[in-house]
């Protein structure tokens, strides 16, 4: 089973916060359409929405060329509030994805559910 979670061409963005199944069996995650976006990279950015053809272009408000979940949480101009709030929370960054799933889930979940993605769409 880990083996056909390890080697599958899908889920890719999945795989970067459980590297293996027993990793996301023990976790206490509170899923809600923000947090399964982050986790899956599925939906509420323009790159996901631009691929569909649901978005004109994949450009984020900030100005970014491609607007994916990983510019959202890690580079994103228009979330450097938020953002700086979770890293003194955490005390460490860049935190690299497991361990924002794994060590800071609360903090993590409290910085995704802050985010407008409807703003961020402008």
């Amino acid at each position: 089973m880990q083996g056909d979670w390890t080697t599958s061409q899908k889920a890719a963005e999945t795989r970067q916060y459980f590297p293996t199944i027993q990793d996301r069996l023990k976790s206490k995650i509170k899923l809600t359409q923000k947090v399964t976006a982050a986790l899956t990279g599925h939906g509420m950015t323009k790159a996901y929405l631009h691929r569909f053809h649901l978005s004109e272009d994949a450009k984020c408000k900030c100005g970014n060329e491609y607007q994916s979940m990983d510019h959202i949480i890690f580079q994103c101009v228009e979330l450097n509030d938020q953002r700086e709030l979770l890293k003194r929370k955490m005390g460490e960054w860049p935190a690299n994805k497991e361990d924002l799933i794994t060590k800071y889930n609360k903090k993590f979940y409290v910085f995704i559910e802050s985010i407008d993605f409807e703003d961020l769409k402008v």
